[in-house]
Formats: C-alpha cells, structure tokens, sequence
C-alpha cells in the first residue's frame, strides 16, 4: 500500500497560521480590514492551491472592487497561478506588489503564527496507518523551510518515507493540478497496490485525476472534508482521522 498525504488541511489544521497569514498580508497592503472568510472563498473557488497566489487575488479583489463573482468569473481561466493576477491588474491598470515583497511579507506573517498550528491527525493515527503501508509519502505546496518547523515540532518525519515539497517542483507548471508531482514521486519510490492521496482541495483531486488520465497505475483520492471543498470528486470524503483510518483500513 502506498499512502500519500497533503499536509495543510490534512495532517495539520492552518486555520491560525496560513489562513491567518493570508488575510493579515492583504490587510498589511491595503491598510484597511478585510473578510479572512471572503478570501478563503476566494482562494478555492479560483483554485489557487498557493497561498502565495491566493493573497495576490485577494490583494486584487480589494483593490479592484468588482463583485465576488465578477472578480472570480475573470480570473477563472487560464493556469491557477500568480500570472493570471498580474496579467488582470495590468489590463485594469491596478498596480500590486512585487511578487517577492509579497512572499517575504507572507512568510513572516507565518512565521509569527506558525506556533498556533495544530495536527489534524495525531501520531498514533499516523503510527497505525504507517503499520499497514508499505510506503508513506507527504505531496505538500509548502517549502521545505516551512515543512520543517511543523514536521520537527511534531516529530513527523519518522513516519514518510518520501517528501516532495515546492522546492523540489521545477517549474510553476509543475504545482498541483498538475500530475507531475505524483509521477515524481512514483519514480522516487515506485507503485504499489492500493495507492492513495489524501487531500482537501479541487488541485488535489485534479493532480489525482490529471495523473490517472495519463497513468496506467490507479491512485484513488480521499477527500479531507471542511465547510469550503464541499463538491470535490473524491473516491472516499473522510471528516476526521477515525473516518479515515477506516477507510484505509477497508484497503487491506
């Protein structure tokens, strides 16, 4: 069995620390307040699986000040990237931050935050799941700078044997929707049967299915369930760790 997870959403709750930091990085920009909700709807309805690009759209949104679904109907084309947003802020003459200054301003937002992070599924869950599968691998957007707070903090990294994280993605095409992460990691550690992800977002569930279209070797998608990814296509929706260490356990 080969078990593969994302981490934000999944193993760990971010509500306090990535989402955080998205809002309060809009708000740092516009100097006024702003909705944390709207822009979490925001960043899953255009499918921006980065948070980097989700504060970007939102940082948009604010300044442009189109209707939700206006602002969302001309942006929903096109890769779910960074690109796109500065490409609408050209054509209507907004100007936005450098996408350099935006990270660094988003990083230490995090990093203040980061401390509040919790895991979504615990070590014994891990522990369990770990005894019943041959390979246990981690597909996550996050850097390896970031990866490493939360996986040392909580002694992770003893549970995976393989990682691929954004630093190892050679080019932005290469994020998730795309299959690419997927077919990296099965030449890093091979295929076996039952081979399945663990993810929380439209992206996840597209690398999944881009990978199956392309991919003799199935891999099934376990929906992370939460109040913004209702109507994901999954294989299996899971709503906490008991859920989904019975359905992992309905594999072997």
């Amino acid at each position: 069995m080969l078990a593969c997870f994302d981490v934000d959403g999944v193993l760990v709750e971010v509500s306090q620390s990535y989402y955080r930091a998205l809002s309060e990085t809009v708000c740092h920009f516009t100097q006024s307040p702003v909705d944390s909700e709207l822009l979490l709807r925001l960043k899953f309805r255009l499918n921006l699986n980065n948070d980097w690009d989700a504060t970007l759209a939102g940082l948009l949104f604010y300044r442009s000040h189109l209707r939700f679904e206006d602002f969302v109907s001309r942006l929903s084309s096109g890769p779910p990237d960074f690109r796109k947003i500065y490409a609408l802020a050209a054509d209507t003459g907004i100007e936005l931050p450098d996408y350099g200054l935006l990270i660094d301003k988003f990083e230490a937002l995090y990093r203040q935050f980061r401390p509040l992070e919790k895991l979504n599924i615990s070590p014994e869950t891990l522990a369990e799941i770990r005894s019943l599968a041959s390979t246990m691998a981690v597909i996550t957007g996050r850097t390896r700078e970031d990866l490493d707070y939360t996986f040392e903090k909580y002694s992770l990294y003893g549970f995976f044997d393989f990682i691929i994280a954004e630093d190892d993605l050679p080019s932005i095409e290469t994020r998730k929707p795309s299959p690419y992460p997927l077919k990296f990691l099965m030449e890093k550690c091979g295929y076996s049967s039952p081979a399945f992800y663990v993810g929380d977002t439209l992206a996840d569930s597209q690398m999944v299915e881009n990978f199956n279209r392309v991919d003799k070797r199935r891999v099934l998608f376990v929906l992370y369930g939460n109040a913004h990814n209702r109507g994901v296509r999954a294989d299996y929706y899971v709503s906490n760790e008991k859920e989904l260490l019975q359905v992992v356990k309905n594999f072997t």
